[in-house]
């Protein structure tokens, strides 16, 4: 059998493509493959760009939100005065934080970029710490040096021997001086702050003799100060010799009163005010009352005279019975407890004064009404304050209804007895005083007391704050008016000069003078209630001022009158001796 040849291959298999073998190779810039790969890396370069965005602001929002705990962390040391231990405690809190916070974050980048963030923070943290702890220790220090200059100055008050005095005043300076070398005040500094000590002490000094009234002493201490602020001890030197002038202006005026002369009337007083002379009038006699151990009505009746002499009030006195009848008017009382503290006092000045028979002065109309219901309810009813009180209080809201129920018999008895009782003074206002009767008799029997003891208590009242002068019977409240023309006896020739001046045809019996309170005076006819006109047709209405003046005119005149008279006495008496001698008679006698 032939024997079939084998064919043995020697190659070995291939990757490549069964094709024709070629040397052309290809070009990764000219093919459209090639085209593609920009866009890819720009696509990559943008996906790591972001990348990078992101991780940064979660950095940032992470190294925020770190820097507020921060914040809070040095806030707390603001007060530290050492700056080591402000930035050891800063540095550990924070330290401890910051390692807290930072091991929670596992993108190692971000971690990397927090930590650089922190890092760069710190320097300008611990510069912040320092920075307030320099403060900080200034703010002690001052404060310090304060509280020593302070405590130095309050000594330096109480010491009266003055050889203490200068040796706290120079501690004083010493701590000045200490200060400004561990603070490098500077000596201009250190030069103001010795000034001013100087300038406090001398005024603290002088501050003392003012207290004591010794206002030259006062004056000389700041004259002879040294090293001290001029323009300041000026403005004190000014000042004292203001007030020096006030106080010897008061005190001329309050020595008037004391001695029963009214210096509000006539040139007024320069350098104080009408209130400060009677304040200061009331000062001087309750500190004397008050030295003489006098109770109430005894210091009421010893400050209240000198008042009356010079047809002035007590303005302590005055003003305590006026707020204890705005608070009686306006108060509810329930129990005794609700009754005000200065009800009660104002009660006992009423008391005082109405056994003085001087109420009717320091009181309007209501307010007498008020006060006379509660003293009469003590007095005769026999009621404490409390009950007393709420019974003027009752009366006073049902006065109308009270007095309607009265006893209308009694009452008309009362008048009769009253206008027989005038006639007998002839008093010409008797319709005036009649009124007043009316209404003290009201009153009373609005309280319910019997009509008979009423009667006897407005008789009683009518003694007591009525006087009769020139036909007219006045209200005691209002005479003491007309001591600002230097007293009653010169109510009547004041009249008669007026007339004879403002109303030459009339005859000056037919007027009088009263007092329509309010500081306002006026001439009235006895004939009528008109109000009367003078010559220039003006109404014959004046004020104190004005009758002062009138007055002060009036005195003049007649001063002129008698020296007249004297003049021509005296030339009649030369003309008589020329004739004696020429005669040779002798006149002798009248």
């Amino acid at each position: 059998m032939p024997k079939i040849p084998t064919f043995a291959a020697r190659g070995r298999p291939t990757a490549e493509v069964g094709s024709l073998k070629s040397n052309i190779k290809l070009d990764p810039k000219s093919s459209m493959a090639a085209s593609l790969l920009p866009a890819a890396q720009a696509i990559e370069e943008y996906y790591i760009k972001q990348r990078d965005n992101n991780e940064k602001l979660e950095a940032k929002k992470k190294f925020y939100e770190m820097k507020a705990e921060s914040d809070k962390i040095q806030a707390s040391q603001k007060n530290q005065a050492d700056e080591f231990t402000a930035v050891n405690i800063y540095n550990q809190e924070f330290g401890q934080y910051r390692k807290q916070q930072t091991s929670q974050i596992k993108n190692k980048r971000v971690k990397q970029k927090l930590e650089l963030l922190l890092d760069s923070d710190q320097p300008e943290n611990v510069y912040k710490i320092k920075a307030a702890s320099f403060e900080a220790s200034e703010q002690q220090n001052i404060s310090m040096y304060n509280t020593e200059q302070n405590t130095l100055s309050a000594e330096y008050s109480l010491l009266k021997d003055s050889r203490l005095k200068n040796l706290t005043k120079q501690k004083r300076i010493e701590s000045a001086k200490e200060f400004e070398n561990t603070q490098l005040m500077g000596k201009p500094w250190l030069d103001k702050e010795i000034q001013t000590i100087n300038t406090d002490s001398a005024i603290f000094d002088a501050d003392v003799a003012i207290a004591n009234n010794d206002y030259n002493k006062a004056k000389d201490i700041l004259l002879k100060a040294k090293n001290v602020d001029a323009e300041e001890m000026q403005k004190r030197i000014i000042t004292i010799e203001k007030q020096k002038e006030e106080y010897d202006a008061t005190g001329y005026g309050v020595k008037e009163i004391l001695e029963g002369r009214n210096p509000l009337i006539g040139p007024t007083i320069k350098g104080t005010t009408d209130k400060k002379v009677l304040e200061g009038a009331d000062a001087v006699l309750f500190n004397q009352a008050a030295k003489n151990n006098l109770d109430e009505v005894n210091t009421f009746a010893f400050v209240d005279d000198k008042f009356a002499k010079t047809g002035l009030l007590s303005p302590t006195y005055e003003e305590l019975i006026q707020a204890g009848f705005t608070a009686g008017s306006a108060t509810t009382f329930d129990n005794a407890a609700d009754i005000p503290p200065v009800l009660i006092q104002a009660v006992k000045a009423a008391e005082a004064a109405d056994k003085l028979g001087r109420l009717n002065v320091y009181t309007t109309d209501e307010q007498e009404t008020f006060f006379q219901n509660i003293i009469v309810s003590k007095k005769i009813l026999g009621l404490n304050d409390y009950d007393a009180i709420k019974k003027a209080k009752n009366i006073q809201m049902n006065y109308d209804k009270a007095v309607l129920s009265g006893a209308t018999k009694q009452r008309t008895r009362t008048f009769a007895l009253i206008e027989t009782a005038f006639k007998e003074t002839k008093a010409t206002n008797i319709g005036e005083v009649k009124g007043y009767a009316n209404k003290l008799f009201n009153m009373y029997v609005a309280g319910n007391i019997d009509p008979f003891k009423a009667q006897q208590q407005v008789v009683k009242d009518l003694k007591n704050n009525l006087e009769i002068i020139d036909g007219y019977a006045y209200m005691k409240r209002n005479i003491d008016s007309f001591k600002s023309i230097g007293g009653l006896d010169q109510v009547k020739p004041v009249k008669e000069y007026i007339i004879k001046n403002k109303m030459t045809s009339e005859d000056s019996d037919d007027f009088y003078l009263r007092y329509n309170g309010g500081g306002i005076f006026e001439i009235r006819s006895r004939l009528d209630e008109a109000t009367v006109y003078d010559n220039d047709n003006k109404p014959m209405i004046y004020y104190a001022k004005d009758l002062y003046a009138i007055n002060k005119e009036r005195e003049i005149e007649g001063k002129l009158y008698l020296k007249k008279e004297a003049q021509q006495s005296q030339e009649k008496k030369i003309k008589a001796k020329e004739e004696f001698a020429i005669s040779g008679f002798d006149i002798t006698g009248s």
